[in-house]
C-alpha cells in the first residue's frame, strides 16, 4: 500500500467542499482505467486497488500495488500519478509531493518472525495467519470514510421529492439500502453535471468528438454507436436535458424521461450512484443492482434506449451505406435515431429548451 500526497501549485487558494469532490471525481475516473505500469527493469507492476481522500490543501491517494520491491512500488505510484496529473487539464499544475509505502518489508518480516517464535513445534498455521493479519492491520485504515458518506447520502435522500422509499425497495429489500440509493442518486447529479461540463470544455478546446477524444469523464459512457456525433454542441444540449431530469427528481411528482437524451441522462445518474455506493463501501454492485432495477421499473417510461448499447458498429459517414440505412431505419421506428434524441415522444409535454431547436 503506497500513500501519495498530491499538492496544488504554491499559492493556490484552499479547496472548498465542492472543489474537493471535483478532485476526487477527476482522479477516480482516470485511476479506474489504470491496470498497471512497466517498471524500470521491465517488470510488470499491477495496480490492484486505490482510495482517494482530499483536504483543503491537497489530496491523498492510496494505491495497492503488486510490485517486486518497495522501491518499485513507490516509483510506480509516483509515475502513474505524475502521468495522470499531466493528462488531466484541471490538475496539470498539481504535483506528487510524496510517495511511500505504509508498511515496510522489515515490519512485515518482524511480524512473521514473531509468529515463528509463538508457533507450536508442529507449526500452527493459525498463529502465522494471525501475525500476517496483524502486520497488515498495523497500517492506518484507508481514509475512505464510510460513516461520513452514509451521513452525507442520508442527507441527500431528504432532497428526493419524486420518489418514496418503495421505488428503491425490491422484494425483500431493506429501507436502509433504499435511503442510501436515493441519496446516492441525488449526489450523482452533482458529479455527473460537473463531469459533463469538463467533457464539454475538453471537446470544445480540441474541436473533437467523443470518438476522437481521450480522457473524458462521462460522455464516453453514452452509446458508442453514435460517438462520432458527440461534439461540444451536443454536450451542451445533453447538459440541458440532464438538468431537466435532475430537477424532476426533487419535484413532488415524477415525470418520466420524455426523450432518448433524458433517458440516457438518468441512466448516467444511476450508474454514478452505483459507483459511489460501492466506492464508499456502503452497497456493492450485486447488492445495488436489484435496488436500481426496481427504481428503473418505475422511473423510465420504457427502456428502449438500452438497445443503443447493443449496436456494435459506428453509425457515421464512414459506415457501410446499406448497413447504416438498415440500422437507422430500425432505430427511427423506435424513436432512437440520433436526430430524434431530443424530441419528446408522442403524448409527452412537447416543450423543449430553445437551444435544442438549433441542433
Amino acid at each position: 500500500m503506497v500513500t501519495a500526497e498530491l499538492e496544488p501549485p504554491a499559492g493556490a487558494a484552499e479547496l472548498d467542499a465542492l472543489q474537493q469532490e471535483g478532485v476526487v471525481a477527476l482522479l477516480d475516473r482516470r485511476l479506474a482505467l489504470v491496470e498497471g505500469v512497466t517498471g524500470p527493469d521491465e517488470t510488470d507492476i499491477d495496480v490492484l486497488d486505490f482510495r482517494i481522500s482530499t483536504r483543503p490543501n491537497g489530496a491523498n491517494v492510496e494505491l495497492l500495488l503488486d510490485a517486486p520491491t518497495l522501491a518499485a512500488a513507490e516509483w510506480a505510484a509516483a509515475t502513474v500519478l505524475d502521468e495522470l496529473l499531466g493528462e488531466i487539464e484541471l490538475l496539470h499544475a498539481w504535483t506528487v509531493a510524496d510517495s511511500e509505502v505504509r508498511i515496510t518489508e522489515d515490519e512485515f518480516n518482524q511480524s512473521l518472525a514473531a509468529a515463528d517464535e509463538l508457533a507450536e513445534p508442529d507449526g500452527a498455521p493459525a498463529e502465522l495467519q494471525a501475525a500476517v493479519e496483524e502486520a497488515l492491520e498495523s497500517a492506518p485504515e484507508p481514509s475512505w470514510e464510510t460513516d461520513r458518506w452514509r451521513e452525507t447520502l442520508l442527507e441527500c435522500a431528504e432532497r428526493m421529492g419524486a420518489f418514496g422509499a418503495e421505488a428503491f425497495t425490491p422484494p425483500g429489500g431493506s429501507a436502509d439500502a433504499a435511503k442510501l440509493a436515493a441519496g446516492a442518486l441525488i449526489h450523482a447529479v452533482r458529479v455527473v453535471t460537473d463531469e459533463i461540463f469538463y467533457d464539454e470544455l475538453s471537446l470544445a478546446i480540441n474541436n473533437a468528438t467523443v470518438h476522437e477524444a481521450a480522457g473524458l469523464l462521462v460522455l464516453e459512457e453514452l452509446p458508442d454507436c453514435y460517438a462520432e456525433h458527440y461534439d461540444s454542441t451536443f454536450a451542451r444540449a445533453f447538459l440541458l436535458s440532464s438538468a431537466v431530469v435532475a430537477q424532476r427528481l426533487t419535484a413532488p411528482e415524477w415525470i418520466p424521461p420524455r426523450c432518448t437524451a433524458e433517458a440516457l441522462a438518468l441512466r448516467l445518474f444511476v450508474h454514478e450512484a452505483q459507483v459511489l455506493l460501492e466506492a464508499a463501501n456502503l452497497l456493492d454492485l450485486p447488492a445495488s443492482d436489484p435496488v436500481f432495477r426496481q427504481f428503473a421499473s418505475v422511473a423510465f417510461a420504457d427502456t428502449g434506449h438500452e438497445e443503443l448499447y447493443d449496436i456494435d458498429v459506428q453509425l457515421d459517414e464512414d459506415a457501410d451505406r446499406a448497413l447504416l440505412t438498415e440500422v437507422e431505419d430500425r432505430l427511427r421506428e423506435r424513436g432512437l435515431a440520433f436526430d430524434q434524441w431530443f424530441t419528446p415522444r408522442a403524448g409527452a409535454d412537447r416543450s423543449v429548451h430553445p437551444y435544442l431547436h438549433f441542433l
